[in-house]
């Protein structure tokens, strides 16, 4: 029996799998979301305006940031939310910020507190 990883990417607000794959066992879940989300981007239907993504640790990939800082000519900039693993190093970063501002999100041109922290 060969194991295998699947990558998934959902479509939250509608309920659906926007793409799915099965990978061998051997290959890593962050290997290559660049090119797994060009796919997905690609796959959407016309009507879609705005894409976020949302994604574990596997996502901590400094292409895939940079991917989604600098937009996707259909959708521009993706808003992201991505996990890190909680070193020492990532302790050290986080404790060096003087102020933290609370989360917001833009809701119809504006900014608006999300509440939470």
């Amino acid at each position: 029996m060969r194991p295998h990883q699947p990558l998934t990417l959902y479509w939250h607000e509608q309920g659906v799998v926007a793409h799915s794959e099965f990978r061998d066992g051997n290959v890593p879940a962050g290997y290559e979301p660049v090119g797994v989300l060009e796919e997905s981007l690609a796959e959407l239907p016309a009507g879609v305006e705005r894409v976020c993504l949302r994604t574990d640790t596997a996502g901590y990939d400094h292409k895939l940031l940079q991917f989604c800082a600098e937009g996707y000519s259909r959708f521009g900039v993706i808003e992201f939310a991505i996990g890190v693993d909680v070193t020492a190093a990532f302790q050290a970063a986080v404790a060096e910020v003087s102020e933290w501002q609370p989360l917001s999100r833009e809701v119809e041109g504006r900014r608006e507190p999300t509440g939470q922290e």
